[in-house]
């Protein structure tokens, strides 16, 4: 090729099309290598999944933001071996506080460490943490960073993720926080509290003790709340008056009461004094989705708008109420009273007294009409002219107690935002477990023809379209 010739080809179209093209390539491939670099210099941190899993909530950011003394976290474990979902979290801790410090604690290379956070006959786990503050500290288990529900087949999958509950839960703990005690009532064949609830309950620094009124002068005076677990039992009338004066008193107590064949006047009397009453029937439910495993016993409540509900509302977490009873709100009661649905059934829910003969799951003639109130949030306000303050009691009432050993998380969170409402502990409610449920994508059949059209035939159309427009143009260069 003579000299002139390649010279002139420099000149042509094509090589000018190919030069800009090639120049566009590097261009773009330059800038991905500069903003890859540039980003992994910029601490900022964008948290896109879908339940926002490394979003801490404003509570736990108000807690960092108060923080005066130092706190460590310590990974348990080589380094290598720290969960990168657990490591990302604690992060965000660290960026929000300065006052949040981080370090490692190897229990097989740093044994005697490790022994100082260990209890007789027990281990420090690899993959659990350690938040510590001075002398004190709290332990959390790896497994406890996760909450499991049963499946289909007997065993168990992760359901949501607790990191943040914890260790914002642990470092008010080792900052001294008030610790309020609940006293679970005993003495009348109440069923034992489940031991997740208890543990929860632990984990969220309430003091947890057994309380039998049977001989007491009245409740303690140390108690902060008071847990009523489906009694088989009536209160004595002295029992009866000691309750309600621990009430009146500022008290704060929650209520979970099954449906029974034998009356309890006294503590009917003690809910008629706030506003409700129990009404011994048992709710069944005639809408299709508003009960579970085919059974209408099973039900399936709506959410009232409430602090203690909205969260597991909005989180879309399942709770089942099995063999739940009506609440009545009466229309007579004292002004001071608010009471606020929590839980309800639908229009086509019916209720049985429970000593009914009827075994059928249909409605029959002498059944209740709904809808019900399963579940109500009580909160009396009265001027004590004496002490020149408003004496504020709370208190929740839920027809039911099984739904705690259901293995849903939406009934250990009805539970724990209960608790954490009646002590007026509302900004905890905020630090739920993140769920870890996959979200199924429901789509009409018109929308599955609609994307169906799109994947084989319009966007192949424009690909093929846009192909057939560049080799023309290039043909005629």
């Amino acid at each position: 090729m003579k000299k002139g010739n390649i010279l002139q080809s420099f000149k042509s179209k094509k090589f000018k099309y190919g030069g800009y093209a090639t120049l566009i390539t590097v261009i773009v491939i330059a800038a991905v290598i500069v903003v890859n670099l540039v980003s992994d210099r910029i601490p900022l941190r964008i948290d896109l999944t879908q339940n926002q899993l490394y979003t801490l909530s404003e509570q736990t950011e108000d807690v960092l933001k108060n923080l005066k003394d130092d706190v460590t976290i310590y990974y348990v474990g080589e380094q290598s071996s720290v969960s990168p979902v657990v490591k990302e979290i604690v992060q965000r801790y660290t960026k929000n506080s300065k006052h949040i410090h981080t370090g490692y604690i190897d229990p097989v290379r740093d044994p005697l460490t490790a022994k100082k956070y260990t209890k007789e006959g027990e281990s420090l786990a690899s993959g659990s943490l350690v938040v510590e503050k001075g002398e004190v500290y709290r332990v959390i288990d790896q497994y406890d960073m996760i909450n499991y529900t049963q499946s289909q087949s007997g065993g168990s999958q992760p359901e949501s993720l607790a990191v943040e509950q914890r260790l914002t839960s642990a470092i008010l703990f080792v900052g001294g926080s008030e610790m309020p005690v609940a006293y679970v009532l005993e003495g009348h064949s109440e069923t034992p509290l489940d031991s997740n609830a208890k543990k929860q309950m632990e984990l969220e620094n309430f003091d947890v003790k057994e309380l039998n009124l049977l001989g007491q002068e009245g409740v303690p005076d140390d108690a902060n709340l008071l847990i009523v677990n489906s009694p088989q039992k009536d209160l004595s009338k002295e029992e009866a008056e000691a309750l309600k004066a621990y009430l009146e008193d500022q008290g704060r107590a929650l209520f979970m009461m099954d449906v029974l064949l034998d009356d309890q006047p006294n503590f009917q009397a003690v809910f008629q004094n706030y506003g409700i009453e129990l009404s011994n029937t048992l709710v069944l439910e005639g809408e299709q989705g508003k009960y579970a495993g085919g059974n209408p016993l099973y039900l399936v409540p709506d959410f009232a708008d409430h602090d203690i509900v909205n969260p597991i509302k909005t989180s879309k977490m399942p709770l089942l109420i099995p063999g739940g009873q009506a609440i009545r709100i009466l229309d007579d009661k004292r002004n001071t009273l608010t009471v606020q649905p929590l839980l309800t059934t639908s229009d086509k829910s019916f209720g049985r007294k429970a000593d009914s003969r009827e075994s059928s799951v249909e409605r029959q003639a002498g059944d209740v009409p709904g809808p019900f109130d399963l579940a109500v949030a009580v909160e009396d306000q009265v001027y004590n002219l004496a002490a020149n303050e408003t004496y504020t009691t709370r208190m929740v009432v839920i027809g039911n107690s099984g739904f705690l050993g259901t293995g849903f998380e939406g009934g250990s969170n009805l539970f724990m935002n209960s608790l954490n409402w009646i002590f007026e502990r509302e900004d905890s409610i905020t630090i739920r477990p993140k769920s870890l449920t996959v979200q199924p994508l429901n789509i009409t059949e018109m929308q599955v023809r609609i994307y169906g059209a799109l994947a084989l035939v319009v966007i192949p159309a424009i690909v093929l379209i846009a192909g057939l427009v560049v080799w023309l143009r290039r043909r005629h260069l």
